[in-house]
């Protein structure tokens, strides 16, 4: 094959550097939109946000997470024994003995949202050595 004529890429690859090529448009400018397809997207993108908006405003609107100061004290108790159960544990530097990390995970933050603001009070309270 010469390589006067072969094509300086195959496969989304250059054939000398064996790079990834960057494959440019084939439209240079916006494709004249003749069928209104633009628009329809458009209309159904600023419907889904004001669906989202509707639903955050409705979330935002329930009001306390709890009845009262019992409710969220025994909603305490529970989240601190849940968050309990999830403690990781992790190698010291010795790599002898293994300790117990207090992390609060991902998850539990984002199940347990509405009441992490009496929670948070709940644990630095107790003088826990948990950080959110």
């Amino acid at each position: 094959m010469n390589k006067k004529y072969a094509k300086k890429s195959h496969n989304d690859r250059n054939r000398r550097t064996h790079q990834k090529v960057r494959l440019r448009p084939k439209h240079s400018g916006s494709i004249p939109d003749k069928t209104g397809f633009q628009k329809i997207m458009l209309e159904e993108k600023r419907a889904k946000e004001a669906k989202q908006a509707k639903r955050q405003k409705k979330i935002d609107s329930r009001g306390p997470c709890c009845k009262d100061s019992a409710a969220i004290q025994a909603k305490n108790e529970q989240l601190l024994s849940e968050l309990k159960k999830s403690m990781r544990s992790a190698l010291k530097e010795d790599r002898t003995t293994w300790v117990i990390i207090p992390a609060v995970p991902h998850w539990f933050i984002a199940a347990n949202k509405r009441h992490l603001a009496h929670f948070r009070q709940y644990v630095e309270a107790m003088n826990l050595p948990y950080e959110f």
